[in-house]
């Protein structure tokens, strides 16, 4: 059964330090905050898409094949499911993305 609302309150941390936040059957919201500088993830895929949008600090993202591209406030990507993807934490930054389908919950 779907949470319809999820009030700041009662978000939950998922596995990796990010809040999850409303999810439906098909998309779930989460959102990353005061991620570190320098933090950086290896190129990897997953079976999921997503779509982000950068609400402080900046960011660089390379989706597929493309090259590198700094994202910061305002600036917003999308990672389709199965597509290889890195990012790097350029300035503390928070992100909230929208996933479909939604990760399984533990």
């Amino acid at each position: 059964m779907s949470q319809h609302i999820v009030l700041s309150a009662d978000a939950t941390t998922g596995d990796r330090g990010e809040r999850l936040l409303a999810r439906g059957e098909q998309v779930a919201l989460r959102v990353w905050e005061h991620e570190p500088a320098g933090e950086s993830s290896p190129e990897h895929a997953n079976d999921y898409e997503y779509v982000a949008y950068v609400t402080d600090g900046l960011m660089r993202v390379r989706v597929g094949e493309a090259d590198p591209v700094e994202v910061g406030v305002g600036d917003s990507y999308v990672v389709p499911a199965g597509t290889p993807y890195t990012f790097e934490i350029v300035e503390r930054a928070s992100v909230v993305e929208a996933v479909a389908p939604p990760p399984a919950l533990n």
